[in-house]
């Protein structure tokens, strides 16, 4: 097997494979492995949003302090090998056909065939190469939901993380928040900490409540009220969270949110790891994501943002009416199962021309359907060929125009900043 063979086996595998109604099916395949999510120990990180940033800032803080951290997120933003990283580096090919091998060949000794996903057999891939590797700590973030999401299959994560939770995946994690919620909560295991980001819905904040009580779990909420913001611009934010001072370069409050959770998470890990306040403040700003409100360009303002749903999309557009100039033009792209017209109300008063696209993702919403709907909702819109025409697009305006976004979707951006990948072009596209 070579890395071609890998991503075309990769390739057969959905998204979401047949759905579950419980964890048995990864534990086949993990059985099949030899379980080598035993021995390890985890950090364990849903949400909705929020869970990407967090991830990466408690990453940031274990490696400061030299402990050996694994790290499994989704989805990737560059390329595939993103989602696999020990000490911040990507898994490199030969582990992953290595283990990708030996997973291929475990799960056609099991019954269930195709009916994995690709998270799944990613996930199992991880996992190999952290036990192989010898992590101290593996940051292990939920695909969809938690409590069947196959990274549930851990026993005694040293805190389970529930970052911020709102309407996403409902068809497959319910129509209530308090049915998210219970989705969500179901990391929460017997005896070990929980930490919940602030500001979550009262119907959230009960449920997880009520989960932590009934399996004896200690639950911390940050308290906003301890935390005093002294800037807020696009480079980040300069905090005090509990008298001591942070900065953030992931632009926008919600990212100060993000930062206390991280805060009060590893935290409660001290009896396990210890990571000195230095390296905690560090951390938290020495993190950084492709796609979470990107600067691509200043001079024009171009921002790239991989929100994908209500919340994500009435975060950036906070982040545009309190920090940049009118008027604002954006290219967008939304998948199907995403809320895109309850998206979209969120930038209708904020942006003055949509650009929509759906080349990047076969789920995408037609860009000709999204722009007629933008209209019917009182916008101005028009739909583009491809990314890279939209990007064209943008280039020609750019006299018209003192802010562009790109936003929509983590396929979107993702599709975006590979095509950006050689800086000639960048320069291209976006110099003035």
């Amino acid at each position: 097997m070579d890395i071609g063979e890998v991503y075309e086996y990769l390739g057969r595998y959905g998204k979401s494979g047949k759905p579950v109604e419980n964890l048995s099916r990864i534990k086949c395949l993990l059985k099949e492995l030899g379980d080598p999510q035993e021995g390890l120990k985890f950090i364990h990180v849903a949400g909705t949003n929020g869970k990407g940033s967090v991830c990466e800032m408690l990453t940031e803080m274990l490696y400061l302090q030299d402990v050996k951290v694994g790290t499994f997120t989704s989805p990737f933003v560059l390329e595939y090998a993103d989602r696999i990283r020990i000490n911040k580096r990507n898994i490199p090919d030969h582990y992953l056909i290595r283990h990708t091998e030996t997973v291929k060949n475990a799960a056609a000794r099991t019954p269930y065939g195709n009916d994995y996903s690709q998270f799944e057999i990613t996930m199992c891939i991880s996992l190999l190469h952290f036990k192989e590797c010898g992590c101290d700590v593996v940051v292990w973030e939920t695909g969809v939901g938690g409590l069947n999401d196959c990274t549930n299959v851990i026993q005694k994560p040293l805190v389970s993380v529930i970052c911020s939770v709102s309407y996403d995946h409902t068809a497959i994690l319910g129509e209530t928040l308090e049915e998210i919620a219970a989705q969500k909560a179901g990391i929460i295991k017997h005896g070990c900490p929980v930490v919940l980001s602030p500001c979550n819905d009262k119907a959230v904040e009960d449920v997880v409540r009520r989960t932590a009580i009934c399996r004896s779990s200690s639950l911390t909420i940050p308290d906003m009220k301890n935390v005093g913001i002294f800037s807020d611009t696009l480079q980040g934010c300069d905090f005090t969270y509990k008298g001591k001072h942070y900065s953030t370069s992931m632009c926008g409050i919600h990212q100060v949110r993000n930062a206390v959770t991280a805060i009060e998470a590893v935290r409660a890990c001290s009896e396990s790891i210890r990571v000195s306040e230095n390296n905690i403040a560090a951390g938290v700003s020495n993190a950084v994501i492709p796609a979470r409100t990107q600067i691509l360009s200043a001079d024009p303002l171009l921002i790239l943002d991989g929100g994908h749903n209500p919340d994500g999309f009435k975060a950036l557009g906070e982040l545009l009416s309190s920090k940049t100039p009118a008027p604002r033009c954006a290219v967008v792209g939304i998948l199907k199962d995403k809320k895109a017209a309850q998206s979209i109300e969120q930038l209708l008063p904020l942006c003055d021309m949509f650009i929509t696209v759906d080349s990047f993702h076969p789920n995408a919403v037609n860009a000709s359907e999204l722009a007629q709907n933008i209209e019917a909702m009182g916008g101005k819109a028009c739909a583009a060929d491809d990314t890279v025409s939209a990007m064209q697009m943008l280039k020609d305006m750019r006299d018209k125009y003192n802010t562009q976004v790109i936003c929509g979707s983590l396929y979107l951006a993702s599709d975006v900043l590979n095509k950006l990948a050689p800086e000639e072009e960048k320069q291209l596209l976006f110099s003035t």
